[in-house]
Parts: C-alpha cells; sequence; structure tokens
C-alpha cells in the first residue's frame, strides 16, 4: 500500500525469510564465529540458543552457507518425533533407501551407520540441523548422542546444530542428559540488537527494498529499538505499521508518534523493559577467585559468583537508581537478574563468565569493558565510564562479565587442538606475540604491548583484554577510545 509513496520496490520489513534480506550483526556475526568453530572440533553437537525472533535461523542459515560443497545436510524442522521416526527422518533427508512398511529401529540405524561411513570415505561432512529443539523428548536426545558415538581417530562422522530457545539449556541440565551436554564444542545465546545494530538493521533494509533516503528520523529509530527489545521480527513488525502510519498521515518520514501508533496498534501500547530500576538482590553477591586449569599449551579459567553476607549494617547497597550487578546485567542488555538464582550460575546461560582479579585501577580500565569494584563488605561499584573514581574502600579487586570464547565449556578445552585452544592461539598471535615463544612468554609478550601487569599467567585482566579485541560486541566503557569511534 505504502511501496510508490515511499519509492520502495518491494516491502522492506516482511518477516518472510528473503535472503536478499540477509543482514548479520555485531552479535550474529559472533555467533557465526562460535559454531563455525564449534564444526571445526572434535565434538558432536553445537548449540544455539535464543529468544523468539532474535535471528537464529538467520545465523543457521548463514552457517550452512559456508560449509563446503560436499557437505551431507538433514533439517529436521518437527521435532516432535518419538525415537524411531528420528531415525526414519533422518534417513529420509539423507536419502537413505529403506523398507517403510517393514523396518527395524536397528536397520535404520546400522543404514545411517553405513552411510556415515561411506559420505567419510567420499571426504564429505554430515551435518544435522534440528530447529526449535527445545521440543525433543529426552530419549530422542539420547538417540542423537548414540548416532554420534561413530568416529574416527580425529573426528565425530555426524554433527548435530541444536537450536531452540532458552528452554533448550534447562532441557540439556537434566541428569539424563548430562553425558550430551558434556559433547557440546560451541555454544552461543543469540541476545537482543543493541541500538547501533538496529538503526543499520533499518536502513539496510530500507535500502534493499529500494529507498533512496532514510525513512526514519533518529528519534523514531530510538523509540522502535525500545518497543521492539532489539528483536528483529518485532523490529519489522512495528516497522511496517509505522510505515503505514505515516503513509496514512501522508508524511514523508517515520517518526515516534507512529511509531507509537504501530505499538498501539501491534500489542495495546504494552511495551516490555527488560530492566527494572527498582530492582534489588535480598543479598549481595561478590564474586570468588578464578581458578586455574593448567594444561601443556594454555590456562583454562573458571570464574563464578558466590553469594555473600549481607554487610552489618543490614543495608543493601545500590548504584544510582539500581543495584551495581543489575546496572552491570543492563550493560549486557540482560534481563532482570533472578534472585533465586547465584548470579555467575544464571550469566552463563547468556553464554557470559564471571571472572575475579586484581590490578590498578587503570590497568583494569583497558580492556574497556564495563566492571565491578569490591569495596569489600560486600559493597560493589559500578564503573561503565573512563571518568569514574573509584571510592577509597576500593580493595584493588574487580569483577568482570566476558563473552565465553568458542569451545571454552567444552569438555575438551583442555586438550591440545580444542576448540578453544585454537582459539586461543589465534587470539595471541593477533596480538603479535611471537608463534615461536612459549605459552607464558607469549602471555608476557601481549601484557607488556597493551600495558596489564606482565604475570605470564592467563590471569582474569589478560582474558578480559583477549576478549575484548576478538569481540565487537557487547558494552564498552563510556569516553573509551571504541565509543567515541563509533
Amino acid at each position: 500500500m505504502y511501496l510508490n509513496y515511499f519509492g520502495l520496490h518491494t516491502e522492506p520489513f516482511s518477516i518472510a525469510p528473503d535472503p536478499q534480506f540477509l543482514y548479520l550483526s555485531e552479535r550474529h556475526q559472533e555467533a557465526l564465529a562460535h559454531l563455525s568453530y564449534g564444526l571445526q572440533g572434535s565434538g558432536g553437537f553445537i548449540l544455539l540458543t535464543g529468544e523468539v525472533g532474535t535471528g537464529k535461523t538467520t545465523v543457521s542459515r548463514a552457517l550452512l552457507e559456508q560449509l563446503p560443497e560436499q557437505t551431507q545436510t538433514a533439517f529436521i524442522l518437527n521435532p516432535m518425533l518419538n525415537s524411531d521416526e528420528l531415525l526414519a527422518t533422518l534417513c529420509d533427508e539423507f536419502g537413505i533407501r529403506y523398507n517403510k512398511r517393514q523396518v527395524t529401529s536397528k536397520q535404520l540405524t546400522d543404514k545411517l551407520s553405513h552411510f556415515l561411513l561411506q559420505a567419510h570415505a567420499n571426504n564429505a561432512q554430515c551435518v544435522v540441523l534440528i530447529d526449535e529443539a527445545q521440543h525433543l523428548q529426552p530419549q530422542v536426545l539420547e538417540q542423537l548422542r548414540l548416532l554420534t558415538n561413530l568416529e574416527t581417530n580425529q573426528q565425530k562422522l555426524l554433527r548435530v546444530i541444536l537450536i531452540g530457545q532458552p528452554e533448550l539449556q534447562d532441557l540439556l541440565r537434566r541428569r539424563e542428559l548430562r553425558q550430551l551436554a558434556q559433547r557440546i564444542t560451541a555454544r552461543y545465546h543469540l541476545l537482543p540488537l543493541q541500538l547501533a545494530d538496529s538503526e543499520r538493521y533499518i536502513n539496510y533494509r530500507l535500502q534493499v527494498a529500494g529507498a533512496q533516503r532514510g525513512l526514519f528520523d533518529r528519534a523514531a529509530i530510538k523509540k522502535v529499538h525500545i518497543a521492539s527489545e532489539g528483536i528483529p521480527r518485532r523490529l519489522n513488525l512495528l516497522c511496517d505499521r509505522a510505515l503505514l502510519a505515516a503513509y496514512n498521515d501522508q508524511q514523508s518520514v517515520v517518526s515516534v508518534k507512529h511509531i507509537q501508533l504501530a505499538v498501539r496498534e501491534l500489542d495495546g501500547g504494552v511495551t516490555k523493559s527488560q530492566h527494572s530500576n527498582g530492582f534489588r538482590f535480598t543479598r549481595i553477591l561478590a564474586a570468588s577467585a578464578l581458578v586455574a586449569v593448567l594444561s601443556a599449551t594454555t590456562a583454562w579459567y573458571v570464574g563464578h559468583l558466590e553469594k555473600k553476607s549481607t554487610p552489618a549494617n543490614g543495608a543493601e547497597q545500590v548504584g544510582s537508581g539500581e543495584s551495581p550487578i543489575a546496572s552491570l546485567a543492563a550493560a549486557w542488555q540482560l534481563p532482570k537478574p533472578p534472585q533465586e538464582s547465584e548470579f555467575c550460575d544464571w550469566v552463563r546461560t547468556f553464554e557470559l563468565l564471571c571472572v575475579r582479579g586484581s590490578a590498578r585501577f587503570d590497568q583494569i580500565l583497558i580492556p574497556q569493558l564495563p566492571v565491578l569494584l569490591d569495596l569489600g563488605g560486600g559493597e560493589l561499584q559500578f564503573v561503565d565510564s573512563v571518568d569514574t573514581q573509584p571510592k577509597s574502600n576500593w580493595t584493588g579487586e574487580f569483577i568482570a562479565l566476558l563473552p565465553q570464547p568458542p569451545g571454552y565449556s567444552a569438555a575438551d578445552a583442555q586438550t591440545a587442538e580444542s576448540v578453544y585452544q585454537r582459539w586461543l592461539a589465534q587470539q595471541l598471535t593477533a596480538s603479535g606475540s611471537s608463534p615461536e615463544a612459549t605459552f607464558s612468554e607469549q602471555l608476557q609478550q601481549l601484557q607488556q604491548q597493551a600495558g596489564l601487569r606482565v604475570t605470564g599467567h592467563l590471569d582474569a585482566l589478560t582474558l578480559s583484554w583477549l576478549t575484548a579485541q576478538s569481540t565487537p560486541s557487547g558494552p564498552r566503557l563510556q569516553g573509551s577510545v571504541q565509543q567515541e569511534n563509533n
């Protein structure tokens, strides 16, 4: 209806998965990199989760386009199957012939095994992609695990990509599925778009549709980003209705008024807010020390937050309007932290790590990531700007959130040539460290060049710097060089 009026040749915000409108935000690119690393590893499962409409299908399609031509791919779009139906569906997808009237699960398994061995002999990789995987029954997931038992000395003959909503992570934590969970070599939780990505997303789709100018003013883009919570599918719906509202008003540019009309039409004017300024924890959380697990070539760190007792005065320590931990979660565009969960256990569901270390304040600012400063007694200070000064009772320790590196949580993360170790080696080389040097020498070179404390160990600050350099998305300190460049 509004196409000719705005000079468009096609609908820019259709929710149909049209490849010409494919837009990979920084977070989509980051997810794609994690999953690509996973396919290079030795494990059998890759996990991609995210809320409805965040772009999981977009990432999975981009991943499949990167696969070698000889890759054999099976798609399961309806996961409401039992174990036998799963085997039969896989045979159908791979083009394996069998007697549909009289066949047993063993015969199907044998045919699949023969097919996988033959594909490997022909240098072909076999990949199964399962969408809406949160609906899979535990026994079906166990059947998939058994299929991935077929392997050579170097790799699995079948790779399984599980795509689903956050409930899928809860499903995989069940005790009977712990063996499968240990075989996940790469996982990524897709968060909503940030404001800058929403703006690029809107303008990109308009340009593909034929727009010769911007059709949304800056205030409207900010408004629709907030109303959509950065979820691409909801962005599409709101932008489409806002264009129609502007057309009805005979306005050449979409304004905040048109966004508000779109919101009222879509959901009665009720907009969701992921963060609550009035949120308080019943107890202050602080971080435990990093636990180092050293292997021959690298160090693997695991950090988590533990509950700490309430300060002696019984008062809860808060920042400006909300608790420091709620502020840190908001900076990463996470939902409101649940009071009943350990904070660091909770952030792991978003593929983030909690790390703790100690350093001079100027060194803590080098990775340009927002941090919490431990003030002692359970009190924390949130730092989101380079101009912030630590309070006088700061203990010298800090707490930060980091994107989980590829393969970090996999069972083989400590083994040579694992996904995580290859990622770490690549980051050290990219930072200018000599590939011929030992791991400790490489770290010393990196730390000296970056201005970090030279320890020769992969401490919290060094890991923060490496992940910040390798990951373009995520929050940065206000007033930092990267923010100024943006």
